[in-house]
């Protein structure tokens, strides 16, 4: 389920505590600290307090819609680190290792000290400091491995083909992450965004989370390549894009389009509805034939991006029906002073240029046959996969997304999904149906 999109207005917090002195304390909330209390003092066994307010919180938000949620402060740090694209620590993306509460890295980020130490995919972090990952929980070794920039931690790996354990030294840094991707690595561990040849004048770009730089990052890129001889077409990748911010998504579709409606947001009080449209001064590629990619996880954000271009023919859209999110969430730190605790909730709701709403408010098989929700792919161009297909294209996604190390061209064993979906072996020479759809449908606009 998505729960990455998010538009963050410190104005109405400001204003919220500007105003508490003038609003009526809520009379629940005397009756809540009295339950609290009681338990304290009487339940059978002790009881903790956090424990009471976290399922408290959770019992609340599972009230309003299912977007609405309690943050606790792993969570919300998750979050907050995806969204501005960066955090303090080793700079390694890890899984779990099936029956084991030990972590597997599945590749080193691109410029991070586990990459300039020596760390590799596929490794499996044993030890951290004296304390063996098999004997605690998998929280606890996340704690450990994070930390303030400049300090170091001790871990032991296990390597395949290595029959002694590792020892690393790595010093935290701040990680600054990129949510663009291209479809394969050069050697170096930089992103090559041609697509293999025959196709390699059509710009790929696989946008990940809309954050802080995604605009900047996109914007970069393309201006790049122009400057190197330029492009004939354009793949704008947001399949398993959950979303993210709401200004990411309006300033992405600014970059193709010009003039424009973009979205419109409808809050409660119809006097903050408010519409985004694009502008000619950022616009820096309106013309160059362009597809996007979606598939049944793209949400929110990726929404939002795709109607807009599909709305004004700027882009043809291939893949699966998206999922369906048409709302906007804020989130709201509870207290910054310490945990950082915090809620997500529905705001408003949006609807893309051409005035539908896409938003599923109910699950897939209870909504009615011609009831529109989603971005659905242009005529003659959706393309759901089976089980086995959509398995083949995560392994593929995730075998060009680790970096390998220098002269290792095998992959690691018991490539996992982070969903923790199991994969077989396979021939390399995968075909992604929707990238080979868009590939036959530009080089035929270039002729």
């Amino acid at each position: 389920m998505p729960t990455r999109n998010v538009m963050v207005i410190t104005a109405a917090m400001l204003l919220s505590i500007i105003c508490y002195s003038k609003v009526p304390q809520n009379q629940f909330a005397q009756f809540y600290e009295r339950a609290t209390k009681v338990l304290g003092q009487r339940y059978v066994e002790e009881v903790d307090q956090e424990v009471l307010f976290q399922g408290a919180m959770n019992g609340m938000m599972a009230t309003l819609d299912e977007h609405s949620n309690y943050l606790p402060p792993r969570q919300y740090e998750g979050l907050d680190a995806i969204l501005n694209q960066e955090f303090g620590g080793l700079g390694i993306q890890i899984e779990g290792v099936e029956d084991s509460t030990e972590l597997r890295i599945i590749t080193p980020v691109l410029g991070s000290p586990a990459l300039e130490q020596g760390l590799q995919a596929g490794d499996i972090i044993v030890k951290i400091g004296d304390l063996y990952t098999k004997d605690i929980p998998q929280d606890e070794s996340l704690d450990l491995l994070r930390g303030p920039e400049d300090t170091s931690v001790h871990i032991t790996i296990s390597r395949e083909g290595v029959i002694d354990l590792l020892d690393f030294e790595v010093t935290r840094k701040i990680i600054r992450t990129s949510t663009l991707r291209g479809y394969q690595r050069n050697e170096n561990g930089q992103w090559n965004h041609s697509l293999p040849e025959p196709a390699d004048d059509i710009l790929y770009m696989h946008v990940t989370d809309f954050g802080q730089r995604t605009t900047e990052e996109v914007k970069k890129l393309i201006l790049g390549i122009k400057e190197m001889g330029g492009y004939t077409g354009i793949v704008l990748d947001l399949r398993g894009n959950g979303g993210g911010l709401l200004s990411s998504a309006v300033s992405i579709c600014d970059l193709f389009i010009d003039e424009a409606n973009v979205v419109e947001v409808q809050y409660r009080d119809k006097n903050m509805n408010r519409e985004y449209s694009s502008t000619v001064e950022a616009t820096v590629d309106p013309t160059t034939p362009m597809v996007v990619l979606i598939d049944r996880d793209s949400a929110s954000a990726s929404e939002i991006t795709a109607a807009c271009l599909q709305d004004h023919s700027r882009a043809l859209v291939i893949g699966e029906r998206s999922y369906g999110k048409g709302s906007v969430q804020d989130v709201v730190e509870l207290d910054s002073t310490g945990d950082r605790h915090a809620i997500k909730y529905t705001v408003a709701h949006y609807v893309r240029p051409s005035g539908i709403n896409i938003h599923r408010s109910k699950p897939i098989d209870q909504m009615a046959e011609n009831e529109p929700w989603g971005v659905q792919p242009n005529d003659g161009y959706e393309m759901p996969l089976d089980e086995e297909q959509r398995l083949d294209y995560l392994k593929d996604k995730r075998e060009r997304f680790i970096i390998k190390p220098a002269g290792i061209s095998k992959e690691p064993k018991d490539n996992a999904e982070i969903t923790s979906i199991e994969f077989e072996d396979q021939n390399d020479s995968y075909v992604d149906p929707h990238l080979q759809r868009a590939i036959e449908y530009l080089q035929a606009r270039r002729q």
